[in-house]
């Protein structure tokens, strides 16, 4: 895979690569993400705002459009 000649793909580590990507998701998605945002501050932040991306997508096209896996739905219908 080719990757962009940007500093967010020439991080040295994973957890410097995790850094950037949260500040770059931060600052580009800022007006869609809104308070959530914070979120990503989380140990499993990018896990949580992921869910409740494909969850709002999923509500907003009434389950035309469904990210989400079969497993994390059976998850979501326990709780």
């Amino acid at each position: 895979m080719i990757l962009p000649n940007t500093p967010l793909y020439q991080a040295k580590t994973d957890a410097e690569f995790r850094i950037r990507m949260i500040q770059h998701i931060k600052t580009a998605y800022k007006d869609i993400l809104g308070n959530d945002a914070k979120l990503l501050d989380l140990p499993n932040g990018l896990d949580i705002v992921q869910a409740k991306i494909q969850q709002r997508l999923y509500d907003i096209s009434r389950g035309t459009i469904n990210l989400i896996r079969e497993d994390d739905r059976d998850e979501q219908l326990a709780a």
